[in-house]
């Protein structure tokens, strides 16, 4: 158990540093316009109807006012299940979430760059992936979102599509829970759900 603890905590910092550094680098240079996001989760992957993931996840994302996205994720999986590791997934984010005037409906599409790596063991994947999305705002407190991801990657038989829907409250101006579920299908089949905690500054 602490191997798994002090990968997370170097992992963790790791990716979070790459990001701060990021930022200090870009947003000079775009007037120190936008916003940030950063999102915590707790989920739970059901993997072939075999076994459990849990999973922890951290996501940060600088929304600039012209609708370019940046931003990363870190994602840990924890099994209980035989000889099967636990893992981390890193990914790099760019994207563009246009704001449409007087409409309640907000569009978005990401590429990431990302890579898995298991815990204990010397050796990591990396892949990429394509997102589109669309959030609807129903009212000033709830919300709800729907997206399609796909992932592939060179390295292995990992190939998979994800679609995935959610409801959002907005506690505040500041803070809001999500609630998303989602289904996998491809090179294995998987359902997830997943609740964060989004605080915008």
């Amino acid at each position: 158990m602490s191997y798994k603890i002090l990968s997370l905590t170097k992992n963790t910092i790791a990716i979070w540093l790459k990001v701060f550094l990021t930022l200090l680098l870009v947003l000079p240079a775009m007037g120190h316009c936008g916003s940030f996001t950063l999102g915590p989760g707790l989920g739970v992957e059901r993997v072939n109807d075999t076994f459990n993931v849990d999973l922890d996840i951290v996501r940060g994302l600088y929304r600039f006012d012209n609708g370019v996205t940046v931003g990363t994720v870190a994602m840990f999986g924890y099994v209980d299940y035989l000889d099967v590791p636990d893992e981390g997934r890193y990914e790099a984010i760019i994207g563009y979430s246009p704001t449409l005037s007087s409409s309640r409906i907000s569009p978005y599409a990401f590429i990431t760059k990302g890579v898995r790596s298991y815990f204990g063991v010397d050796s990591s994947i990396h892949y990429h992936t394509a997102t589109f999305g669309n959030r609807y705002i129903l009212n000033e407190r709830i919300y709800f979102d729907s997206s399609y991801r796909h992932r592939n990657t060179s390295d292995m038989s990992w190939e998979t599509g994800t679609v995935s829907f959610g409801v959002g409250y907005n506690i505040s101006t500041r803070f809001s829970l999500q609630f998303n579920v989602g289904t996998t299908w491809g090179d294995y089949q998987g359902d997830q759900a997943v609740l964060a905690l989004i605080s915008r500054f």
